[in-house]
Order: structure tokens, then sequence, then C-alpha cells
């Protein structure tokens, strides 16, 4: 574990949990934020007051965490690619009341077992190499801490280490709040989850409650992290002890609550960086490389009927002299180097209903049987000499189950096929084969939600 996050770690939750001064003032919660009165929308909580300082609890803790296996029955992409056991994610919360309007929220996450170097075959984007990640392969962090401070209904501050809620994965991130067994394919691959950036956000809600918004502005993305694959996702600055804020990133959004159930929303959000001014060498500083997003969003729960669906939408400035400079940077610095979409869109769709219901049974446990669409192209557009390539336009059909013994305790089983828009070439003649490039799996998970 990393040495400075594990004293860290290790203190609060002795401090949490151990301490006999703290008395009755920790409780578990089944959601990561404080119930305020105010806007919760993104945190699942009821929206109700909890009081002021005297209110039985001052520390709260709560969490989620996913367990799955993988099993690959076909994957033309990657000839080595093998089946895998992985212990996805633990997420704890730890909040404090510091009193009626001020809060500390901090979030740790361990992920994929663990943390240290790790050694993987990329057989996709690295020319068939094997590549060193520091923290890929298992990771411990301190995903956000910031103070929240709750001064009117309509215009509230965070500070610190907080969480930009760019399309619907961002919100929904529990295990028990989507059907597939990893997290959701189109937002996972185009976008960093979860993105957690620096700075300070402004947020409240109006008309009754029933419209939400924020707006931060933050530390942004590094250019040098982009590729082919996964477009700007691993721009994201966690390669480096400290990011840099040479170019403050510009984020908003706005919700609408549509009804009384916590996760029937529809709204809409938008992000501005320019991402050549956060390389780690100001090696374009006089190359505007500005990165906008934006997406829709609809999400519809119920107790037997479950729809979510969202449209992004990016475009990078000049990304093809960002793939000029990308090809030469060194390769400790652990980038893929290869070349950068000028656009990139995405859309996908997700429905399930509860099986359950159909036979009127007296239970609290559901069977959600569920479709999902997922259609994401990294290189929808580009500029100047960089070529267009057909793999990066994916189409991704996931069927499943997902079987909750209760509100917070989810076993999922699916079948999932990619579909890539490159075509079937025999390795060693170079032979069309016929048909598009293929990825099918079985996957089955576990998650749950405390």
């Amino acid at each position: 574990m990393n040495a400075t996050l594990k004293p860290i770690l290790t203190g609060f939750l002795f401090f949490i949990v151990a301490n006999p001064l703290l008395g009755n003032d920790v409780r578990v919660v089944e959601k990561d934020s404080v119930k305020t009165g105010y806007v919760d929308a993104y945190s699942g909580a009821t929206k109700q007051n909890v009081g002021g300082p005297s209110a039985p609890s001052r520390f709260e803790v709560s969490g989620y965490g996913t367990i799955n296996y993988h099993n690959y029955t076909r994957f033309d992409t990657d000839k080595y690619q093998t089946n895998k056991f992985d212990f996805e994610r633990l997420s704890i919360y730890l909040n404090y009341l510091i009193n009626d309007w001020m809060k500390l929220k901090a979030e740790f996450e361990f992920e994929h077992g663990g943390t240290g170097a790790s050694m993987e075959f990329d057989s996709q984007e690295e020319a068939g190499e094997f590549e060193v990640e520091v923290e890929q392969g298992g990771e411990a962090k301190l995903e956000r801490l910031y103070l929240e401070m709750l001064l009117h209904p309509m215009a509230n501050l965070r500070v610190g280490r907080f969480k930009l809620h760019i399309g619907s994965a961002q919100t929904l991130d529990r295990p028990t709040q989507y059907f597939t067994v990893t997290r959701q394919e189109m937002e996972n691959t185009l976008l960093p989850l979860g993105w957690y950036e620096n700075g300070i956000q402004l947020f409240g809600s109006f008309l009754d409650r029933r419209f939400d918004y924020e707006l931060s502005v933050s530390t942004g993305l590094d250019a040098t992290g982009f590729s082919s694959r996964n477009w700007i996702k691993n721009g994201y600055q966690t390669r480096f002890e400290m990011p840099v804020a040479e170019s403050m990133a510009y984020s908003g959004r706005l919700d609408y609550h549509y009804s009384e159930y916590k996760d029937d929303f529809m709204g809409v959000s938008a992000y501005f960086n320019n991402t050549t001014k956060n390389r780690p060498k100001k090696d374009m500083e006089n190359t505007p490389g500005n990165l906008f997003l934006c997406e829709g969003h609809f999400s519809l729960n119920r107790p037997n009927w479950r729809l979510n669906t969202v449209l992004l939408w990016g475009t990078l400035q000049n990304s093809n002299l960002i793939s000029r400079k990308n090809a030469s940077l060194s390769n400790r610095l652990q980038v893929k180097r290869t070349p950068v979409g000028h656009q990139a869109l995405g859309f996908s769709l997700e429905v399930g209903y509860n099986v359950l219901n159909l036979f009127k049974l007296n239970t609290k446990q559901s069977l959600f049987a569920f479709g999902r669409y997922d259609f994401y192209d990294t290189m929808y557009k580009v500029e100047g000499l960089v070529a267009k390539r057909p793999r990066w336009k994916r189409n991704t059909y996931t069927f499943g189950l997902n079987w909750f013994l209760n509100k917070n305790v989810v076993f999922k089983a699916e079948y999932q096929d990619r579909v890539f828009g490159s075509r079937r070439i025999d390795r060693v003649t170079s032979k069309d084969l016929g048909g598009h490039q293929h990825e099918t799996a079985i996957n089955i998970g576990m998650g749950y939600s405390f």
C-alpha cells in the first residue's frame, strides 16, 4: 500500500471504529452522503434534515464492493486473452459532521485486490509488448477528500477533491444501481470512472428541489495519456504525485427529478479544458488542445422497472498535433503513444424488468432480466494525417440476470458480445476471413452496498 495512504487510512479507521470517546457517534449508513435537507441527488440519500450538532451521529460509514469472474469464450482481437477472477473494487466512505452546515467527506478505494506494480501484455496498442503499470494492476488510494459547506438550498460549496458527475455512470456507480457485471461500458471506455478532481464546486437545488445543478472549477486532463482505444480516459492525472494545474477545467451539470423516486432523473452535463497545458513537460504550450464534452442522460428506477440511457459527444482540438507529439514520448511515461481521434461519440441503453413480479410472490427478493446496448467510436472523426481505424468503432450487446437477495446484495450473470468495426484477418496469410472481429464473454459477479 502507498506509504502515505496507509497511515492515513489506518488512523482514520481506528479513530472512528475503536476510539471509546466517540461513544455512539459512529453509525453505518447505506449511502455515501449525509442527509442534508438540501440537494442530495448524486449520493442517493433521501432529501431530509439530519438536525444540528446534537444529532445522534457525527460519523457515518458506508461503501460498496464487487467481485467478478470473466470467461472469455472468443477474443479475435487478442489471442493471448485468458480467463480472470477480479476483486474489482472496494470503496469505503467516511463522513464527519463538523456542525449543522459543514461536513468533511472522504473515500478510500481498493481496486483489483490491492496495490503495487504489475505487468501486462498489450497486443492491441503496444505492438505486442509487455508493459509495467505501477497502479493499474492493483491500487489503494484516497479518491476524495473535501469540505462541504451547506449555505443555502440554492448555493452550497465543496472544496477539495470531489467527483465530477459527467454522464450517468458517475452517479449510478454502486453495483446495485447498474445491471452489468463491470461498470457501464461506453462511459467506462471514454471517460475516467470515477472522475475525481481538485478544486471548488458550487451546487444546489431550486424550484421545489426538482432541479439540481453543479458548477465546478477543477484540475484538468493531461493530453499525453490520450489514445486510440480510450480517447481521453487515460488523460486522468493519476500517474504523478501531484496533478499539473496549468489549465483548469470548467464543468457543469443540470438534472430534473421528474418523480419522487431518487434515481428518476434526466439532465445534461458539459466539460471544457485545455489539455495540452497540463502535459508534464511544456512541449505544446503554444498549441491549444481544447477538449469539449457534452452529454444527455435519462434514468428511470422503479421497483420492477429500470431504464437508463446516455448520449455522449466530444471534440479535441489539434488532435493530429497531439498524436504526433505523443508518438515521441518516453517509454518511461507509461502512455500508449497511439493516434488520437478528433471527435468521439457514444450511446448506451439499458433496460431491465423484475420477472418475479409476474408471479406476485410475497418476497423482498427480485430477479431482473436485462439487456444493454453500447455504441462508441473513439475515432468517430479524425483530422490531419491521422488515419481513421475502424477497429475503434464498437457495438456491444449484453444480456443477463441480476438476482437481488435484498436491496444491498446482488448476484449477476451475463453474456456479452462486443463487435468491432475491423474485419477478421488471418494473422499469417493476411487473408480476410469474413465478418467483423468479436469479443465474447460470460461474466459472473457479486456486488454489495452498505
